[in-house]
């Protein structure tokens, strides 16, 4: 039986850089997971590069939308009251941390890994030979209030180092000519990026050729053998796989995964869907967030694809058509020629983000096990944070000092 330096637990973006990370640093790294290769929410998101989005989910304001939200069965952002002790948990901390304090302490930490990740996503894209948009988002607003939220975001990114733009209706039909807008106006945020996942992912495993590194997929974790605060193996249905050191890296999934080590990691699931559409009756030039509906649209080479909704419902997968109708049906309030009536005949993919309570990942070694390391909990950051999570995970494991200060991520802080 091979004895690997790094067993990885999840196949995702996130993993999936770890493995590079420490492939490339001499490493003999097993990556483990549960799917077929072709699914999770690293496929299926909206593919932002978005250091602009630096502001948690627990923000100010969101206590109180969320339980107006619960009233519709067509909102941006839903969770199902249920009696569950782990979701009561996540409640009250989420609660704790919706305030001016938590968003104020959060932004720099998640600006500086999001500016290190965008970094990296361009030195993949060069190595896999991807495409990396390096063209912005606009973050598209209908409303006089939500405008002047975002400007004021805007002046909050500028001081962190990101440019952002106010654009009136004509300046954004300079920017972006190919697509009927219907709006009061927007910000752009020059720095931003997108990328189409499903071919980043499908061109990753190329660049781990040259490293010590192999992925099983199909390979669900189901026991750990450990003892003496370390865990010395994996069982994978009746395969046993050892290594020095672990990475849980699995997404939604790793609280499940996590209890067999007897660890309650506070986090929830949160559904998001998405819709490819081949043949667009117009096409943007940049990406956009509409921001009052919650909805990303992306252009692809071949494809526009359109994402929201956060729907807060366990590891349930089962697609809501009442929501997906909600949130595939706003966009014509942004873009006029995108009708209900053609959205609503696309193939929907529905996938599970992980969502810490705060809003920042966990990130870093615990307690319990001296040679586990975290690295989940990225929600809708996860694309974005994908490879600086790598690289972090990286530096853990190999006992460099981390190029940022990360105690705010530690995975023990609840």
């Amino acid at each position: 039986m091979k004895q690997y330096d790094v067993i990885i637990i999840g196949g995702g973006i996130v993993g999936l850089s770890s493995a590079y990370y420490l492939g490339k640093a001499g490493k003999s790294v097993l990556v483990l997971d549960k799917g077929n290769g072709n699914d999770g929410c690293s496929y299926g998101n909206a593919g932002f590069v978005s250091p602009s989005h630096f502001i948690p989910l627990s923000a100010p304001g969101i206590v109180s939308k969320g339980l107006k939200w619960m009233l519709s069965s067509s909102s941006p952002f839903y969770i199902n009251p249920r009696l569950n002790i782990n979701l009561m948990r996540w409640g009250m901390q989420f609660m704790k941390h919706a305030t001016d304090k938590h968003v104020s302490n959060s932004k720099q930490i998640l600006a500086d890994l999001s500016l290190a990740s965008r970094a990296l996503h361009v030195d993949l894209a060069k190595e896999s030979g991807g495409d990396l948009e390096e063209k912005g988002i606009v973050m598209l607003c209908n409303t006089e209030s939500t405008l002047k939220h975002e400007i004021e975001i805007g002046s909050i990114a500028s001081d962190l180092g990101m440019k952002s733009q106010i654009l009136t209706m004509d300046e954004l039909n300079i920017l972006d000519p190919d697509i009927e807008k219907k709006a009061l106006g927007g910000v752009f945020f020059p720095m931003d990026a997108h990328a189409d996942p499903n071919q980043f992912m499908k061109k990753f495993p190329e660049i781990l050729k040259p490293y010590d590194v192999t992925v099983l997929y199909e390979s669900d974790v189901n026991d750990f053998e450990y003892s003496n605060g370390k865990i010395t193996s994996v069982f994978v249905h009746q395969n046993q796989y050892k290594a020095d050191q672990f990475v849980m890296a699995a997404g939604s999934f790793s609280p499940s995964i996590l209890k067999k080590l007897n660890i309650n990691l506070i986090l929830e699931p949160g559904k998001g869907y998405s819709v490819d559409w081949l043949s667009p009756v117009a096409k943007p030039t940049v990406s956009y967030i509409l921001v009052e509906a919650r909805v990303a649209v992306t252009p692809f080479n071949d494809r526009v694809r359109i994402a929201g909704t956060m729907e807060l419902n366990g590891l349930n997968q089962k697609i809501k058509y009442k929501r997906v109708n909600g949130f595939i049906k706003s966009v014509e309030n942004y873009f006029p020629e995108y009708k209900f009536d053609y959205l609503k005949e696309l193939p929907v993919w529905a996938g599970l983000r992980p969502c810490s309570p705060d809003g920042l990942p966990y990130i870093g070694r615990t307690k319990k096990y001296s040679n586990l390391i975290l690295a989940t909990g990225h929600a809708m950051m996860g694309f974005t944070l994908g490879p600086v999570t790598g690289q972090l995970v990286k530096e853990i494991a190999m006992e460099e000092k981390t190029f940022l200060n990360i105690n705010q991520l530690s995975a023990d802080r609840y």
